[in-house]
C-alpha cells in the first residue's frame, strides 16, 4: 500500500512513539497522537506488510483525529522498520502479543474514555480475534466499546491462494515480504535460512519454507488454521463487532461472510464495490467506511459536530 506521510498534519505532529511490552520479552512499536479534545481512543491495526504509515491507516487516523479522537497506530511485529525488536519473524498466529499490546495501549491511553479498535485486511483478522479474546473475560481490554474489521481475511489459506493467482497482487506481496525478510536477515542472520525462504516463487511457497524452518507448526495447513476464523469464533461475543467487506475484493471471498451465523453483537456490511481496504468515494480520499465509523462513534461518544 502507498504510504502517506504528512508531517504537517496535526495527527502526525502530535505523534509520540511508544514501545509496548507485549509479554515474554516481545516489544511492539506504536505511535500515539492525543487529540486536544481526547473524546475517545481509536487503535488502528494495519494489514500484512503495511505499517502505521500505510495510506489507509493514515487517512483513517487523520479523519478521526480531526474529530477529537486520539489515535494509537500499532505496528505488528516486523512491520514499520521494527525488524530489530524481536528475534523470531512475524507470522499471522501471533495474537497473544498483539492482544497484549492493544490492551496496554488501551490501559495507558484510554483511561476514562471509550476505546475502539479498527483493523484492516490481516489487521482486521487480528481485530476479530482480539474481540474473541476480550470476550473470554480473562484479561479484558479496558473501556473497549466496539471492534471494526475492514476487508478482514477470515480464511488466510484461500486469501493466499487468491493472492498468488493475481499476477500484480502476488508480485507486490512477494516483493514486500522478500524485502522484509532481507531486513530480518540483517539483524538475525543465523536464526533462519532467510535467503532460501526468499527464493520461493510464490507467497504460498515462501510460506511453506518459513513454516518448515521455524518448526512452530507441523504443516502449512496447521499454520493457516491457527488464525482461520469461523462461526465458533463469534459465539459469546461481549463486545460489538462490525465487519466491512466488498463483493469485488480480489483476495477475499464474499461467501466467507455469508457463512457466519446471525449474532446480536455482530454486524456484517457487504458492499458491491470497494476492493480491498479501498471503499473510496471521491478523489479526496474519503472512504465509505468512514460513515460506518462515524455512526458507531456518534452512538457511543459525543462526537457529533455542531
Amino acid at each position: 500500500m502507498l504510504k502517506q506521510k504528512n508531517p504537517n498534519h496535526p495527527m502526525d505532529r502530535a505523534a509520540v512513539p511508544a514501545v509496548l511490552d507485549a509479554g515474554k520479552g516481545v516489544k511492539l512499536l506504536g505511535h500515539y497522537s492525543k487529540a486536544p479534545e481526547n473524546k475517545a481512543l481509536l487503535i488502528l491495526i494495519h494489514g500484512w506488510e503495511g505499517s502505521i504509515d500505510s495510506n489507509y491507516i493514515q487517512r483513517t487516523g487523520r479523519k478521526f483525529f480531526e474529530r477529537g479522537i486520539s489515535i494509537f497506530r500499532l505496528n505488528l511485529r516486523d512491520h514499520g522498520e521494527t525488524h530489530h525488536l524481536n528475534p523470531e519473524p512475524f507470522n499471522g498466529s501471533l495474537i497473544r502479543e498483539t492482544y497484549e499490546a492493544v490492551r496496554k495501549a488501551a490501559r495507558e491511553y484510554g483511561k476514562k474514555i471509550p476505546v475502539y479498535i479498527a483493523g484492516f485486511s490481516l489487521g482486521g483478522n487480528f481485530t476479530l480475534r482480539i474481540a474473541r479474546e476480550h470476550s473470554k473475560g480473562k484479561h479484558p481490554i479496558p473501556n473497549l466499546k466496539h471492534c471494526i474489521a475492514v476487508s478482514p481475511a477470515l480464511h488466510p489459506k484461500s486469501a493466499t491462494e487468491m493472492m498468488d493467482s493475481k499476477l500484480i497482487i502476488g508480485k507486490y506481496f512477494r516483493d514486500k515480504w522478500r524485502a522484509s525478510l532481507a531486513k530480518k536477515n540483517v539483524h538475525f542472520p543465523d536464526l533462519h535460512p532467510y535467503q532460501e525462504i526468499m527464493q520461493g516463487k510464490s507467497v504460498m511457497e515462501m510460506t511453506d519454507r518459513i513454516v518448515s524452518s521455524t518448526h512452530q507448526f507441523k504443516t502449512t495447513d496447521d499454520y493457516f488454521l491457527s488464525y482461520t476464523l469461523g462461526s465458533k469464533d463469534f459465539k459469546g461475543l461481549k463486545v460489538a463487532v462490525t465487519i466491512v467487506t466488498s463483493e469485488d475484493d480480489p483476495i477475499i471471498r464474499p461467501n466467507d461472510f455469508h457463512e457466519l451465523p446471525s449474532n446480536s453483537r455482530l454486524k456484517i456490511l457487504i458492499q458491491k464495490y470497494g476492493g480491498h481496504n479501498g471503499f473510496y468515494e471521491n478523489l479526496k480520499g474519503d472512504c465509505w467506511y468512514f460513515k460506518v465509523l462515524e455512526t458507531i462513534f456518534d452512538q457511543k461518544t459525543s462526537l457529533k459536530q455542531v
